[in-house]
C-alpha cells in the first residue's frame, strides 16, 4: 500500500501491517479479487440526510428552471433590431443555459459529498484479458455502487434527478429542428439597424449635416435607433469627394448627395473594420489583411482577399439639411459566405 494511504489508516485508528509493502505509484500483478475498503465518514442521521436530500433536490430543479427559461427565452423572447428589449436576447440564452448545468453540476457534487458513502478502494492490478467470474464481479461492484448512491433510499432525490437529466437533454431539442423564426440567417444578416428615415449620428450621438465635412473628409456614422452606436452591423463609413471624382452608376445616382457617398465599413473578408482612407487615390484599406477597396468607383475590390465590393448605404438629405438613410443596405454586410445568394437587387459587380 502507498504511504499515504498507510498514513491516512493510521488516523482512523485501523491496523496497520508495518510489513505490508509500500508501493509508490503501481500496483503489483496480483489476484484481481483481493481488493480493501475503506470508508473515511460516518452516514448521516436521518434528519440530516432529509436536509441533505432537499439541498440536492433544489439543485436539480434548478438545472429544470434553467433549462425552461432557455426554451422560453428561444421561443418568445424579441430578436430584431428596435424591439423591445432584444439587446438581452443572447445574455439571457446563457445565463439560463448556465444555470441548467449548474444547478445539475452542483447538485451532482452536493449528492456525493453528502450522501453517497465516501470510501477508498484499493485494487491490484490484473491482467487486461478479464475471467467471467472477474466480469460479474464488476458487474455487483456496479450494482453496489447504485445502492450506495442512495437513489433507492431518498426518492425526492431520485425524481429531482431524473427530471433535471431529462431536462437536460431537452435544452438541445430547439436545435434539432433549426433555429425557429431565427434560423433564417441569410435573411437575417441582410438586415442592420438603418431604416428610411433614419438620420447619420456621429460618434457623439449628433446628427451630420450637409456641409460639416470638408472635401476629403471622413466621418464614422451610425443609425439613428435605440443602442445604434453598439450594432456593429450598421457602422457605416461617410465620404466627401468632388463630385467629379465619382464613378457612380446610373441605377446609384440618388445614393450620394453633392459629392458624399456611404459604404459599410465591414471587410467583405472577415469583418476587420475598413476605416483608413487615402484622399489621394481615394482607397479604402482593411488593416488586418490588406484589401484595397476604390470609394469612387464603388468601393470595388482593387486588392486583397475581399471577395466582393462595400456594400453601399443609400442617403439623401432631409428638409432640415441632416443626412437620412433612404433604407437598409440592399445587401447583407460582412463577410461574403458560400449559401449567400445572388439575387440582392443592384449588387455590385
Amino acid at each position: 500500500m502507498s504511504d499515504s494511504i498507510r498514513d491516512r489508516l493510521k488516523a482512523t485508528g485501523e491496523d496497520v501491517d508495518p510489513a505490508a509493502p509500500v508501493s509508490h505509484g503501481e500496483h503489483p500483478v496480483g489476484d484481481p479479487t483481493e481488493s480493501t475498503h475503506h470508508s473515511y465518514h460516518a452516514e448521516l442521521d436521518e434528519q440530516s440526510a432529509k436536509r441533505a436530500e432537499l439541498a440536492v433536490a433544489s439543485l436539480f430543479m434548478l438545472a429544470v428552471v434553467g433549462t425552461v427559461g432557455f426554451i422560453a427565452t428561444f421561443v418568445f423572447w424579441p430578436n430584431e433590431f428596435g424591439k423591445h428589449l432584444y439587446e438581452f436576447y443572447t445574455p439571457l440564452l446563457g445565463g439560463f443555459m448556465a444555470l441548467a448545468l449548474l444547478g445539475l453540476g452542483a447538485g451532482a457534487i452536493l449528492w456525493a459529498k453528502t450522501l453517497m458513502k465516501d470510501e477508498e478502494t484499493v485494487q491490484e492490478r490484473h491482467l487486461l484479458s478479464s475471467a467471467d467470474e472477474d466480469k460479474q464481479g464488476a458487474a455487483a461492484i456496479i450494482k453496489e455502487g447504485a445502492a450506495d448512491a442512495g437513489l433507492g433510499r431518498y426518492p425526492i432525490l431520485r425524481r429531482s434527478f431524473l427530471l433535471a437529466n431529462g431536462a437536460l437533454g431537452v435544452l438541445a431539442v430547439p436545435f434539432l429542428f433549426g433555429l425557429g423564426r431565427f434560423q433564417f440567417k441569410e435573411a437575417a444578416m441582410a438586415k442592420t439597424g438603418w431604416h428610411k428615415g433614419s438620420r447619420l449620428l456621429d460618434e457623439l450621438g449628433r446628427p451630420v449635416k450637409l456641409g460639416d465635412l470638408e472635401v476629403g473628409g471622413v466621418k464614422s456614422v451610425f443609425p439613428d435607433v435605440a443602442g445604434g452606436r453598439h450594432m456593429a452591423d450598421s457602422a457605416v463609413l461617410l465620404i466627401r469627394m468632388r463630385p467629379d471624382v465619382l464613378h457612380v452608376r446610373e441605377s446609384r445616382k440618388d445614393w450620394v448627395v453633392d459629392g458624399h457617398i456611404a459604404y459599410s465599413v465591414i471587410c467583405t473578408h472577415l469583418g476587420c473594420p475598413v476605416k483608413l482612407y487615402e484622399q489621394q487615390t481615394h482607397h479604402l484599406f482593411c488593416p488586418c489583411h490588406q484589401s484595397t477597396f476604390d470609394a469612387a468607383n464603388g468601393a470595388k475590390v482593387l486588392f486583397g482577399p475581399a471577395a466582393r465590393s462595400l456594400p453601399q448605404l443609400a442617403i439623401q438629405v432631409d428638409d432640415e439639411g441632416y443626412f437620412v438613410a433612404q433604407g437598409d443596405f440592399n445587401e447583407p454586410v460582412g463577410p461574403s459566405y458560400w449559401e449567400r445568394k445572388p439575387h440582392y437587387k443592384d449588387e455590385v459587380k
